[in-house]
């Protein structure tokens, strides 16, 4: 494919930017939160050479506001299942999940790790297999030794992590990831790794101590600059990116409180051929978010919102093999309310009301311009399973509000271990 580079389109000039930013803080608390971006993000292979695998439509990131995850998210040292799957085309299935399980032995001064991850950002789905050993070194102190392995030796990651817990419960977690540690060497392709990707996550954690306390957790993912030549491809890409998350929850007396923000900076040089040269890329993206919920109230009813901004422009990768100029500001009010059917099911009605400001074309597809309403209700019904372990299984049903047509079904798992 000869790809032309596409004549300069609107930008967001700076300042502008800036002041969506401030007024997004000035609508949140003082603390702000996200469960995006806490686990970390490291450099893949497919996601610079092959990117996503379609463009997403006008409702795509209203679909995953609308199929988040209904229960909290369980902190870094905690167990269990959790996922969320829900339908986001004829041909294409939304999917977040993650089994968690630390296998402790000799007094928990050592443990066996499982983590499986399945999900998907701007750059597609990825799936990740991490099994490990933990040590503690001090009291306070541990190491991490993880590896997300494949049959293909070639394609084998491995995590070299620290954690130190401090007298009042918090702790820092860093971790050292060295993605396709083994490839030049392992290979059986003509590609090479000009310069070695390196992933650097570092995240802080603050529990509660009490009910009257929040939790915070604060995470960043930096892959530093690498250089992939792709020779099935026929591509050299160059790649740097940063990740990070903020995430804060507060139980008042008759108030539940959580706050978010996360963001991702991704700047790529692509090198196609003679005819198309070099050609940049960059995405950057903001999502901030707010929810109250009256927890001394019967029915529990919670207002929320929610911000998101994604600006791509450049080329896409391969899957797509073409010059996207994306510009997305979507604006969410949600509101809910609990109403309990049976002594283990409850009905958790869901608005979302969004003014969205879709500016997305690409050289070889249909522009999608979009500037208006678009919303949905969601009827999930949570099943509790087991009320002693919690693990509740939701299903939900959602439609359009701007469109008479269904919205897609949601199915969700938390279970606690």
């Amino acid at each position: 494919m000869s790809v032309q580079t596409r004549p300069a389109s609107r930008e967001l000039p700076m300042h502008k930017m800036l002041n969506i930013m401030i007024g997004t803080v000035v609508l949140l608390p003082a603390t702000l939160a996200a469960e995006l971006n806490h686990l970390p993000q490291p450099w893949r292979q497919d996601a610079v050479v092959m990117g996503k695998e379609e463009a997403p439509d006008v409702e795509r990131y209203l679909h995953e506001l609308s199929f988040r995850h209904s229960q909290p998210a369980p902190s870094a040292i905690e167990n269990g299942i959790r996922g969320t799957g829900g339908s986001v085309g004829s041909r294409r299935l939304y999917l977040d999940f993650r089994f968690r399980q630390d296998f402790a032995f000799n007094q928990d001064r050592q443990g066996f790790l499982l983590d499986i991850q399945r999900s998907e950002d701007f750059d597609g789905s990825y799936d990740r297999q991490l099994v490990g050993f933990r040590h503690q070194l001090t009291h306070s102190t541990e190491v991490w030794l993880q590896g997300d392995v494949f049959a293909d030796k070639s394609r084998s990651d491995i995590y070299f992590s620290g954690r130190h817990t401090f007298t009042n419960g918090s702790w820092f977690h860093g971790s050292w990831i060295l993605p396709d540690t083994y490839f030049n060497s392992k290979t059986r392709s003509d590609d090479t790794l000009l310069e070695k990707p390196q992933s650097f996550f570092l995240q802080w954690h603050q529990p509660s101590r009490d009910d009257r306390r929040g939790t915070t957790t604060a995470s960043m993912t930096y892959s530093a600059p690498s250089t992939f030549d792709s020779r099935r491809e026929n591509l050299i890409v160059e790649s740097e990116s940063i990740k990070g998350a903020l995430t804060h929850r507060y139980r008042f007396t008759t108030w539940k409180l959580q706050t978010e923000l996360s963001g991702e900076r991704t700047r790529r040089q692509y090198h196609l051929d003679e005819v198309s040269g070099r050609i940049p890329s960059r995405r950057d993206h903001i999502r901030a978010g707010a929810e109250a919920v009256r927890t001394s109230h019967h029915l529990q009813p919670g207002i929320g919102l929610h911000f998101f901004f994604l600006g791509e422009k450049g080329y896409t990768g391969r899957n797509l093999d073409d010059i996207a100029d994306v510009r997305r500001r979507e604006v969410t009010l949600s509101g809910s309310l609990r109403l309990p059917l049976a002594k283990a099911v409850t009905l958790r009605p869901e608005i979302y009301l969004s003014a969205a400001d879709i500016d997305q074309s690409y050289l070889e597809s249909d522009d999608d311009y979009h500037r208006g309403f678009i919303g949905k209700i969601a009827l999930p019904f949570e099943i509790l399973l087991s009320q002693q372990d919690n693990a509740i299984l939701t299903l939900a049903p959602t439609f359009y509000l701007h469109k008479a047509a269904f919205g897609g079904g949601n199915l969700q798992l938390h279970w606690p271990m």
